[in-house]
């Protein structure tokens, strides 16, 4: 559904993708591991459209959307989560969620209503501001708000960021449940732990480049990315 080839994108002289290649197939999730400074978000950016690449070929379902606006993006299938939830503080819950889909133009009602089943805590915070919500449901808020555009392909950046371990084990309840909905999820995680329970391909990046690409039993094999990313080794 989404391959990456050859991508480069900067920060001023600052290359902070060099030559990245990636794919995602369809009905997965694929899960990106890095440590911080990797470019992990910075991809994540320049596959929305927020950042513009230097180089390189993004091409989703066979289309190339290699710096396309974000509209653009959006309106091709791909909804962005980014990280620190980034929801719109003085608006509403169902303010936010009418945000997700303002390139719309039909009746929003029956996905609000889909939303808030997934989401019971946001139906009873749907007046209340969302700058006034727990980390938790902010987050809820923003995989909420992405999924009004109704997305192909979901990106997903960090969504266990800061969260309560009770908080995190319903964050990834809730992307089981969306895969097996039949979303596809491209998910940045450093939780690798909660990640190897759902994601079915991981990617480490390092210093901007991909090192490493494999399913859940190589990563777990790999002695070195074994201790760095689950605490242990044999």
């Amino acid at each position: 559904m989404l391959s990456v080839r050859d991508l480069a994108t900067a920060y001023g002289k600052i290359e902070a993708l060099k030559g990245v290649s990636l794919d995602v197939a369809p009905g997965s999730i694929t899960c990106l591991l890095g440590p911080n400074g990797a470019g992990k978000t910075t991809l994540m950016l320049t596959i929305a459209g927020v950042l513009k690449p230097r180089k390189g070929s993004i091409r989703f379902a066979e289309s190339e959307i290699s710096g396309l606006p974000p509209d653009a993006i959006v309106k091709r299938g791909i909804a962005l989560v980014p990280e620190n939830r980034l929801v719109f503080p003085s608006m509403t819950v169902l303010e936010n969620l009418q945000a997700g889909a303002y390139q719309r133009k039909d009746d929003l009602g029956a996905d609000v209503e889909r939303v808030f089943a997934r989401f019971p805590r946001l139906k009873e915070r749907a007046a209340q501001q969302a700058g006034t919500l727990s980390g938790g449901e902010q987050q809820m808020l923003a995989v909420g708000r992405a999924l009004m555009s109704r997305p192909r392909l979901l990106l997903m950046d960090e969504p266990s960021l800061g969260l309560a371990p009770l908080v995190v084990d319903e964050i990834f309840r809730t992307i089981a449940e969306l895969h097996r909905d039949g979303a596809t999820i491209f998910l940045v995680e450093q939780n690798a732990h909660m990640a190897l329970k759902v994601a079915q391909h991981f990617f480490l990046m390092e210093q901007g480049k991909v090192t490493f690409s494999g399913n859940p039993g190589s990563l777990a094999e790999d002695e070195v990315i074994r201790r760095a990313y689950l605490g242990s080794s044999r």
